[in-house]
């Protein structure tokens, strides 16, 4: 069910190098790791505390409804094309950033792998 409502949201962001390659090259990333949207989903407490300070919801999770799992889906999934080479960066950018977002800050594994994503128009 996730993976059909993530299909159905436009990547928004992209890095200048992942543009300029045709579209079956690019990589299609996670800003928040889809792993930690579903955490948030279903029990947030259950967070990697290698990554996160506190196992407080991010989103508002876990999800008590069919709307509310669509509004915390909604509001966490942001999608950026990048390049193979950056897509391994940003995975290896921290011990468990692969799988979370630190303390809901998806944008950390960007900074850290030294890849800037800009908003697509």
């Amino acid at each position: 069910m996730l993976r059909a409502l993530d299909d159905g949201h436009a990547v928004t962001f992209a890095t200048r190098d992942a543009i300029q390659l045709s579209p079956d090259e690019r990589v299609v990333e996670h800003v928040i790791p889809f792993k930690r949207i579903i955490v948030e989903i279903v029990d947030p407490s259950q967070a990697d505390p290698r990554s996160n300070t506190h196992q407080e919801p991010i989103a508002g999770g876990p999800a008590t409804s069919p709307e509310h799992l669509l509004s915390i889906f909604n509001r966490l999934l942001q999608k950026c094309w990048v390049t193979k080479d950056e897509h391994d960066r940003l995975n290896r950018a921290g011990r468990s950033l692969q799988w979370d977002a630190p303390d809901g800050d998806g944008w950390a594994r960007y900074r850290l792998a030294d890849v800037i994503a800009y908003p697509l128009a």
